[in-house]
């Protein structure tokens, strides 16, 4: 295994919020990387811009660049998990982030979490996009927003390739949207690993006036569906009716 970091994203429109991410990803991120990018049939200029993506972005810390066109939408939870098997049969690299195409991280991110994970392996590492800190502490000699109860928004996660064997993939019950971070952090948490955010907060593009009509009403939709089969998936998992481990399924 390499010691870089896979970073996996999911678009699917939202063009002008995909393009500020990447112009501040690769000004931020400071460890050797790849990046995987799933599109879920985007119809606003996206696939054509990520057709070029190797022309407009450089950095001496990216090593390649992978992109992926799927021929319809097939959700969020679909599309991480086609990045991270891509991820494994690609580049076997050591630790694996998720991010959001609408959100900035700060700089430096990658090391800070990487050095972070070296010194304590079983947590799964963030930037905090809630409305609320959580307390700091030390671990390791590392201070982080540690978050006792609860799981981390795959908008922005990073953790060891460990984690991704032992837990598998995705779930793909949830189906278009919502529940798959939740329930991925859940069972991280029923294994032994713990929680935690970087001290300082992203700034997520997608909130605000960029958060309203129809695609806002898509998200409330699926969260609504899927709120009570989270729930009794958690319990299943607690009670070992059901396998923390799931394997790669499109």
């Amino acid at each position: 295994m390499e010691d870089r970091i896979s970073i996996m994203m999911v678009t699917y429109n939202r063009l002008p919020l995909t393009k500020q991410t990447l112009d501040s990803l690769f000004i931020t991120t400071d460890y050797p990387f790849n990046l995987i990018i799933v599109d879920n049939a985007s119809t606003d200029g996206t696939i054509d811009f990520l057709n070029e993506i190797k022309d407009k972005y450089s950095s001496k810390y990216c090593q390649d660049i992978y992109v992926q066109f799927n021929a319809e939408n097939k959700g969020i939870a679909i599309g991480r998990n086609q990045a991270m098997k891509i991820a494994d049969d690609k580049y076997n690299d050591l630790y694996l982030s998720t991010i959001d195409n609408d959100v900035i991280l700060e700089q430096g991110w990658a090391f800070k979490c990487i050095n972070f994970l070296k010194k304590s392996p079983k947590f799964m590492i963030g930037t905090n996009f809630e409305p609320q800190q959580y307390p700091f502490k030390d671990f390791g000699g590392i201070k982080i927003q540690f978050k006792k109860n609860g799981n981390l928004g795959t908008a922005h996660t990073v953790f060891c390739r460990e984690l991704h064997r032992v837990l598998g993939f995705f779930n793909t019950e949830y189906q278009k949207f919502g529940c798959e971070d939740s329930d991925y952090g859940m069972r991280a948490r029923i294994i032994g690993y713990n929680m935690c955010y970087l001290l300082q907060p992203g700034i997520n593009l997608g909130s605000g006036e960029n958060d309203v009509g129809a695609y806002r009403e898509f998200k409330n939709e699926w969260h609504t569906k899927n709120v009570d089969q989270f729930n009794r998936n958690c319990a299943d998992y607690y009670t070992r009716k059901k396998s923390c481990y799931i394997p790669f399924k499109e």
